[in-house]
């Protein structure tokens, strides 16, 4: 989903590569955020204290991963018994996970609409993997898309409540606060998951949740931190875009010209890099490296639009 955002700004107000590019790794981060969690599938999941026995060899398959398996078992049980709440929570989990393995949306959404429909029946027989199910349905709630995002919150929130806590339960609930433009409660969910969680994608994700909020200080701070602790390139090269943009932005140019010369370093065909460095140069009043920056920046992409609009003599 694209986002509009707005950007801090010092003077007049100019049309950037960056009025889309910063936009589009926040996005970006949003995304690599959300499969990181797609793929965590819970140890605790369907331990059911004082369940009764699932039926037949459900819990085996389900562990060996045998999602297609998993999920014929269970019709074969809701053949005779249709309200049967533990092979209805099993056909769901494994119909979700199952979805995660799919590469298109179109191949992902069946999956996710089977998950979701067999769960919230599960809920209604009353299964006694209460929170499991709240957990799992918002997840699948959460890659429905836009129009779900509060019904994941919901759905997450509780199964908090029931006492069932993933290392990715508040992260999740963030995330969908972010999607739904409210930055506060997702900042609020984001730190309530450092307590269990300080890696670097956490970091990153706080600190672009503060840009949002125009919380320079505040995105600098954990921008900083995210490269203090990663050793992952991209997530790296998120960081200091999203740094260097803020300097530019404050007027801090040469440290705007340093993050954004780590970033040619780290992949010397960004072409970005070289259109941001070529905005510095300009900031600096040095026409010739902002020409050279913007050149370089067609050398790798001849199609760039910001690139293009500044070396043929266009304004912003």
């Amino acid at each position: 989903m694209l986002l509009r955002y707005d950007y801090y700004r010092t003077g007049q107000r100019r049309r950037s590569v960056r009025s889309w590019l910063i936009p589009v790794i926040i996005v970006a981060v949003l995304l690599v955020g959300g499969a990181l969690f797609l793929f965590n599938v819970p140890g605790r999941l369907l331990s059911g204290g004082g369940a009764r026995k699932p039926p037949g060899k459900l819990p085996d398959l389900f562990r060996a991963e045998r999602y297609d398996e998993v999920i014929a078992a269970s019709d074969a049980v809701l053949a005779g018994d249709p309200l049967n709440s533990v092979a209805l929570s099993y056909r769901g989990f494994a119909s979700f996970y199952k979805s995660v393995a799919q590469n298109a949306s179109e191949e992902r959404m069946p999956y996710l609409d089977q998950a979701i429909v067999s769960l919230r029946r599960a809920r209604l027989a009353g299964s006694p993997f209460a929170g499991e199910i709240d957990y799992v349905l918002g997840k699948a709630y959460f890659n429905k898309g836009k129009y779900y995002y509060d019904l994941a919150i919901t759905s997450i929130q509780s199964s908090v409540a029931r006492g069932y806590v993933q290392k990715d339960s508040y992260e999740y609930i963030g995330q969908a606060w972010s999607q739904l433009g409210d930055y506060q409660k997702a900042i609020d969910a984001f730190l309530q998951a450092m307590k269990d969680d300080d890696g670097d994608l956490l970091l990153l994700t706080i600190g672009q949740t503060y840009y949002q909020m125009k919380r320079s200080s505040d995105a600098v701070d954990y921008l900083l931190r995210t490269l203090n602790k990663t050793e992952d390139k991209e997530i790296e090269e998120r960081a200091r875009t999203l740094l260097g943009g803020i300097y530019l932005d404050t007027g801090e140019l040469f440290k705007a010209e340093e993050q954004f010369l780590a970033i040619a370093r780290i992949d010397p065909r960004s072409a970005d890099a070289h259109y941001e460095l070529g905005e510095v140069y300009a900031r600096m009043n040095d026409p010739v490296k902002a020409r050279a920056e913007w050149r370089s920046a067609l050398v790798i992409d001849p199609s760039h639009y910001g690139a293009r609009l500044r070396y043929y003599g266009g304004r912003r």
